[in-house]
């Protein structure tokens, strides 16, 4: 019988018990089951790597866009296969790959056994000083402003857990108006022959940038061949408005001072004199010397709807 292993997150704001009682008991009847209880980020791509290495082919993450995240981490350039049980606050993951909000049903998503997609991640090897981590990521990488808002919106879990997307909306809207217009051009980025100065980089790779849950952020009007990126150059207040009603509208962001687009970038390179801050899927990595960050295909399978 084909081997399942569950890691999940008890402190995820949608879960409980009783479903994972339901998921359990679901997935027990087409596979031979276990559950995960990491108690840290790191534990759980340990975790996830050691199940495979024990015969796992199918890794099923219950929690949110964090706990996907880390256990994805394991599966990553392995022949397992990555699922979901979407049971945080805005579930961006679980919402991409279509996979269904009620965990029950997700889980019957997995029993069907559809056959798995495979699709890319971003590969970010970053420094700080002496040290080099790699990290991938699943839908959204970014230095700077973005990374800031997941710094500050991770300071009031309540409000995290509690109002979701809204939460990290009023962030950015803060981060926005307040601390990032005093920052300057500090990260030195190149792709290719193209080279630029900006005091934010965002990547996006998939239909869609965004942590807030439902709403379809995008940094531009090309879908990612197979990266965009975002340069933000300064950010003014006055400019915000603007910006926001852009970003809404899903409107191109070139067309607004200050902002480049760079398309069909493959890989680029990226250092900050002061160290700037990283994310990952809404998950801060830390301040970094230098990112350099590599589309990375065919990396990843998962089970989404058909």
């Amino acid at each position: 019988m084909e081997k399942a292993v569950v890691v999940a997150n008890p402190v995820a704001s949608q879960f409980t018990g009783g479903d994972h009682r339901d998921v359990m008991a679901l997935l027990d009847r087409t596979f031979a089951v276990s559950a995960l209880w990491p108690g840290s980020a790191a534990e759980a791509a340990e975790d996830t790597r050691a199940a495979i290495e024990d015969g796992a082919t199918i890794v099923v993450a219950m929690g949110g866009d964090g706990m996907v995240h880390h256990v994805a981490q394991g599966v990553i350039d392995t022949p397992a296969t990555l699922a979901v049980i979407p049971v945080g606050t805005t579930n961006v993951i679980a919402r991409l790959f279509d996979v269904p909000s009620n965990p029950v049903k997700a889980a019957k998503l997995i029993v069907s056994q559809p056959a798995a997609r495979t699709v890319g991640t971003v590969k970010m090897d970053l420094t700080r000083g002496t040290a080099v981590t790699t990290h991938f990521a699943l839908f959204a990488c970014g230095l700077g402003l973005d990374a800031d808002v997941v710094i500050e919106a991770d300071k009031e879990p309540y409000k995290k857990y509690r109002f979701g997307s809204l939460h990290y909306a009023t962030t950015t809207v803060g981060v926005a108006l307040k601390s990032f217009p005093k920052k300057r051009p500090h990260i030195d980025v190149r792709s290719g022959d193209k080279s630029a100065e900006a005091a934010a980089v965002l990547l996006q790779f998939r239909d869609v940038y965004t942590y807030f849950g439902r709403i379809p952020i995008t940094l531009s009007n090309e879908d990612p061949d197979p990266l965009n990126v975002l340069l933000l150059e300064r950010l003014r207040r006055r400019r915000v408005p603007a910006i926001a009603a852009k970003v809404f509208m899903r409107r191109d962001l070139d067309e607004l001072k200050d902002i480049d687009v760079w398309t069909g970038v493959e890989s680029l390179e990226a250092s900050a004199k002061p160290p700037v801050a990283a994310q990952a899927d809404g998950e801060s990595l830390g301040v970094v010397d230098r990112a350099e960050m590599i589309w990375h295909p065919d990396s990843l399978r998962v089970i989404a709807a058909p």
